[in-house]
């Protein structure tokens, strides 16, 4: 049986809800995890930032900078809309972490954050990895909630 386009991204947020990534040596081991989960040729647009990830190098380097302000971070997805023949899936899902490193300019608040996003996620054949994601939140709704 063939994977549905989501069955990539619902396994990193596993990986990820199940981490207690506390130092930058967890977290880059849980990047490289995630890492797997997409082709080496990925490409991820950040829509949020100026931020556009070309492969598996740059897609590490992405991943400590987007989880690092953050501890006990949960990624739950709320509506799932797989396109198996298409092989896309886009996810509207909910971020969730407490705000433990600097963060647009802000210093740690302790604070726990939560906000919405869309993902759109492009897979490879078998739908075993992504090869494209887009990815869009509102930075401007983080800062409200850790500004002090």
């Amino acid at each position: 049986m063939m994977n549905k386009p989501s069955t990539p991204m619902l396994y990193e947020f596993e990986l990820i809800n199940d981490a207690k990534a506390q130092s930058d040596a967890e977290l880059s081991e849980l990047a490289d995890k995630i890492c797997e989960l997409f082709t080496e040729d990925v490409v991820l647009e950040d829509t949020s930032t100026d931020d556009r990830v070309k492969g598996s190098q740059q897609l590490h380097a992405y991943v400590m900078g987007l989880f690092g302000p953050y501890s006990n971070v949960r990624i739950e997805p709320t509506e799932v809309i797989d396109s198996a023949e298409n092989k896309v899936s886009t996810m509207l899902i909910e971020i969730s972490g407490d705000h433990t490193g600097d963060l647009y300019g802000y210093p740690a608040t302790g604070r726990r954050v939560k906000f919405p996003a869309v993902a759109i996620y492009r897979c490879n054949d078998d739908c075993t990895k992504v090869r494209h994601e887009t990815l869009a939140y509102d930075t401007g709704y983080i800062i409200e909630q850790i500004k002090n």
